[in-house]
């Protein structure tokens, strides 16, 4: 760190529109930009720095609502589109997954290696809030059941680092669809 070297990461969409690009800049403090959002030449610092002394392995995720960088598995930017200041950023940015990724650096000991996190299955239930889930690893779905439905397994799913949900699917169950009451009197 230090050398002032810069690598950065291009990514298109499905279309293979131009998304945006997130660039870090290796200096006494570690930094980055991400084209469309911050402005053009300004360096954000990360949160946290990562150690000098260890090799590095960096993670960049795009959401549907903000680019996460990780450094060793911990997080040092969590950049909320929302909160840029640039009217481009969000309509450029926010959407579906990344479907392709360019990879630049000028600095000799930077690899072009990548791979794509694991994405866990989609799934729907019937009589929730919402129609479907998808997500990457590291990404919670909670599930949310419609008025008159009751949640019948878990209320949260985590899509694991090996592409499963952590939970079976749960069901949201109509309330008084199935129901049969038997009534005892006992005298």
């Amino acid at each position: 760190m230090g050398s002032g070297e810069e690598i950065s990461v291009d990514m298109y969409g499905k279309d293979s529109r131009h998304v945006g690009r997130v660039a870090m800049k290796f200096s006494s403090t570690m930094q980055c930009r991400i084209l469309y959002c911050t402005d053009i030449g300004k360096l954000t610092d990360f949160l946290i720095q990562p150690p000098l002394e260890v090799d590095k392995i960096w993670t960049i995720t795009k959401t549907e609502t903000a680019i996460i960088i990780t450094c060793n598995n911990v997080r040092v930017l969590n950049y909320l589109f929302a909160n840029s200041s640039n009217i481009n950023c969000v309509p450029q940015w926010k959407g579906d997954v990344v479907e392709g990724i360019l990879f630049h650096s000028s600095y000799d000991g930077a690899s072009n290696f990548y791979r794509a996190a694991p994405e866990c299955p989609a799934f729907s239930v019937e009589g929730s809030t919402q129609e479907s889930w998808t997500a990457l690893t590291g990404t919670t779905a909670t599930i949310k059941c419609a008025p008159n439905h009751n949640l019948v397994g878990s209320l949260t799913l985590i899509c694991q680092q090996d592409g499963s949900w952590s939970n079976d699917v749960p069901q949201c169950d109509e309330i008084g669809k199935y129901d049969v009451f038997e009534i005892y009197v006992f005298t």
